[in-house]
Formats: structure tokens, sequence, C-alpha cells
């Protein structure tokens, strides 16, 4: 696995324990696309992350630190003009499939990270409809709640979120129990992305078989799957 340099050129805090770093390759562009993840190394070892967007030379990353996790906290640690070693070389089975039909995008945590890249590729592409389905436990975790309501003013994009343990003026549970609504209004053939904790993820898949969605409209990272058995 090959690494390159790279600056951190900007740091914005998403949430009390998530942040969002830009990260601009010292010489070089990156290799990828939406949804697609690169990967940072440190002495405390490697670790995958998804990019949020990818641009030349720049990727963006949204990071939380867990206090366990020695590369996320590695970076937690970084200020803006330090440099890491990270890949340029983006891989990753979660990729944009076409923009000619609606598309659901389900995500949970950090799990939205790729989901608003592919966003983003599905509205420059001209996605006739769009909808955003991001589940959290409370509000304070809603991660880029103020950037999906404004694509919703900007886009053919209807945003809905989800609190599983939280009493509020949205929904109440978990995300994937907005599935079969979300399907009756979107389709089965739109193309359905999910993205973040695996029990979630597995959870939206089994939800999505059980109303009749074919299992090649349904992508997700692979893995999920394995970590639930």
């Amino acid at each position: 696995m090959s690494f390159s340099r790279a600056t951190i050129t900007g740091i914005t805090d998403i949430s009390p324990d998530c942040r969002q770093y830009i990260l601009e390759l010292n010489d070089g562009e990156f290799a990828g696309e939406a949804g697609q993840h690169t990967a940072i190394r440190t002495d405390d070892g490697v670790k995958p992350y998804s990019v949020l967007a990818v641009d030349g030379a720049r990727v963006g990353l949204m990071l939380r630190a867990y206090d366990t996790d020695g590369v996320a906290d590695y970076m937690d640690a970084r200020s803006a003009g330090d440099t890491v070693q990270v890949k340029p070389t983006l891989t990753g089975s979660l990729r944009l499939q076409r923009t000619d039909r609606p598309a659901v995008f389900v995500g949970t945590g950090t799990g939205i990270t790729p989901l608003i890249g592919l966003l983003q590729a599905y509205v420059s592409g001209g996605g006739p409809h769009a909808v955003f389905l991001f589940g959290e436990k409370t509000r304070e975790q809603l991660l880029y709640k103020s950037l999906l309501e404004r694509y919703e003013l900007a886009h053919p994009v209807e945003a809905r979120f989800s609190l599983s343990r939280e009493d509020w003026h949205g929904h109440t549970g978990y995300v994937q129990e907005q599935l079969p609504d979300v399907v009756e209004s979107v389709g089965h053939d739109a193309d359905y992305y999910a993205c973040g904790v695996p029990a979630a993820v597995v959870a939206a898949k089994e939800r999505l078989d059980e109303l009749a969605v074919p299992s090649e409209h349904v992508h997700t990272e692979g893995w999920e799957d394995a970590q639930v058995a």
C-alpha cells in the first residue's frame, strides 16, 4: 500500500466528537471517486476512512475520536498545517451507479461520510430525486443536518432524520423503520445506498429485501454481514 504526504489545510468541528479535515497532497492528485476510501498511516497503524469529497489533490474526511482508536485520536490532536501520511489511491465498492433514476441514501453515525459524497455526485449529475435518511442517537450527533437541509432548498433532495435515544419533533426510532414509506414513494427501481454501523446496514438490507427491492439496486461497502454474523 503506497502512501504520500499530505498537508491538513482545514479543520472544522462537526459535533462534540467529530471533526472534518481537508487534506491536500504535497505532490500529485488523488485517484478515485465519491463513496470510496483512503487510509491514514501513523505509528499506531493504518486505518481506512471514507472521503466526503475528492477534488484533484484534495480530499475531505470526517473522523470521530473514540479515545481507543490510535489513528483517529492521532488526527484529533492535529492542527491545520500539520502533515500526515495518506493513501492517494481510493478504493472501495460503494460508488454512485447512475443519475437517471431516484436514489435513496441510508446512513448512521460516521457512515454518513461517503453518502454525502455520493449525494453531491448525484445532484451534480442531474439526478431527478434523492431521499437521504440519517439516523443517530441524539440531536447533538446529527452530523451535517444543516448541510442536508440546504441541499433540500437547492436540489430535488428530501432529508429525513431519525433519533433512536431521544424524543423530538421528528422520527423517533431506527432509521430503517422509515424505509417502507420511502420505497412506496420512490419505487423499487431506485438505487439504495447504505453505510454506517454494520448492524444498521444489515438491518436496512434485510428490510429492503422484505420490501422486494431487487438486490442489484442495493449498494453497500460489502463487509457488513461478516461483522454481525
